[in-house]
């Protein structure tokens, strides 16, 4: 066979290679801008046509890649699983000791030149085999970072803890990181290298000067819970009405999303009609406001017990911390979580969440600057380092969280423990 002739059985091979290539470039590229509108937006406002419009494609071509818009998340999401594994695979590769590892991992999640992972905020509007799935790429990604965990502890370089618990707060604060940098609206966009050193300084070093475990005394949450009413107080009666339905419409939120669960679903649970939703509160959007209403009487609850708590600031921050984690899970409270369909409310609403966020933060940030003058929080960057406090509760509104009231006490203790020491071995 001459050369020409070789050359021309290669050609179509060359070119069905290069062929499939781009079909993968543009499936990449599909998946992509999908998880950034994921993220920004949620689930029903994803759109295949303005996917298709930020690519330059159209919504026929879109169909090559997906099914629909369920299939669509179901992608994200396990490509954010398979994305995060890739990561934890070349930090364990390049080795050094289970801290060094664990650096490296975050700094590859954090890296501003990696793709956007879709957070793994509405998992129960796909089907329950998609659902199965992605839960199983979870949770083995839990069981690998809690045997880094682990073998850091017998390395000498972490300390001991609940290994499986730290785990989901690590995944859930390296998946939350990268939403929060629109919430740094008070101090400008939040640059990739401060966010990952924050991030980094959360998971290993901790708020405190000292290394010891905090002594803090648990907030007593007993006043945010249901109240018992008499049958003849007509106008306390249809206040406790109301916030039954606020109840059960956050926790169905939480845990499904804004988006893909109706008022007749939450109704339908509850053994009422959706009739009842719009005679106690009003539309969709308007309980969702009043949802995050709610939830913010919650957290203020909380911040105003964390003012007042009689004892240093990191013990008054690891207390907060220990409530939070206490409330998400919790029947009887389980808060709208911030990190939750933002985008479903009204611009009266967002005005309103903006104004009571900026009064939390602040809060926050005081707090800490009182510690750092007292002695007992290290110096840090304060707004950076709060802006990742949500982050360590998110993985809290999901369904895999035990339901035994002390294995959440258990829990809300390790994160607590995590705000103040870090997970690092001072040993």
């Amino acid at each position: 066979m001459t050369s020409n002739s070789k050359d021309s059985a290669a050609q179509p091979a060359a070119e069905a290679s290069a062929s499939a290539a781009g079909v993968v470039n543009r499936h990449e590229r599909v998946l992509d801008e999908a998880a950034r509108q994921l993220n920004q937006k949620g689930v029903l406002l994803t759109s295949l046509a303005e996917i298709a419009a930020k690519l330059g494609v159209t919504r026929g071509a879109m169909y090559h890649y997906v099914a629909d818009r369920e299939d669509l998340v179901f992608q994200c999401y396990r490509r954010a699983a398979e994305i995060i594994a890739r990561h934890l695979r070349e930090a364990e590769r390049v080795g050094g000791t289970s801290a060094d590892v664990l650096i490296d991992f975050i700094s590859r999640m954090l890296d501003p030149t990696e793709p956007e992972i879709a957070a793994r905020a509405e998992i129960a509007m796909m089907n329950q085999t998609q659902r199965d799935t992605i839960q199983g790429l979870y949770d083995g990604l839990t069981a690998r970072l809690a045997h880094l965990l682990e073998t850091g502890h017998r390395e000498g370089v972490l300390r001991a803890c609940d290994i499986e618990v730290n785990a989901r707060v690590i995944l859930s604060l390296v998946t939350w990181a990268p939403l929060a940098r629109p919430w740094a609206h008070a101090v400008g966009p939040m640059g990739a290298e401060r966010l990952r050193a924050a991030v980094m300084a959360t998971v290993l070093e901790g708020f405190a000067t000292a290394s010891s475990l905090p002594a803090y005394q648990p907030l007593d949450l007993s006043k945010l819970a249901p109240q018992v009413v008499s049958a003849f107080d007509r106008d306390a009666a249809l206040e406790a009405k109301r916030e039954a339905l606020l109840r059960a419409a956050s926790r169905a939120f939480n845990r499904k999303g804004i988006d893909a669960t109706s008022l007749e679903e939450i109704a339908a649970q509850l053994g009422t009609t959706k009739r009842t939703f719009h005679h106690h509160i009003g539309s969709k959007q308007e309980v969702v406001s009043a949802c995050y209403e709610r939830a913010f009487r919650i957290f203020l609850f909380i911040k105003d017990r964390m003012l007042e708590y009689s004892g240093t600031r990191l013990e008054a921050l690891s207390a907060s911390m220990d409530a939070l984690a206490r409330a998400y899970p919790n029947e009887d409270l389980n808060p709208l979580s911030p990190l939750v369909g933002h985008g479903a409310l009204s611009p009266e609403g967002q005005a309103k969440f903006a104004v009571r966020s900026d009064q939390l933060g602040d809060a926050y940030h005081e707090l800490i600057r009182q510690g750092m003058r007292e002695g007992s929080i290290e110096d840090v960057d304060v707004h950076a380092r709060a802006l990742m406090l949500p982050g360590l509760l998110s993985w809290l509104v999901k369904d895999d969280v035990p339901t035994d009231p002390s294995q959440q006490q258990h829990i809300a203790r390790e994160i607590a423990n995590l705000v103040a020491v870090g997970l690092k071995s001072h040993s």
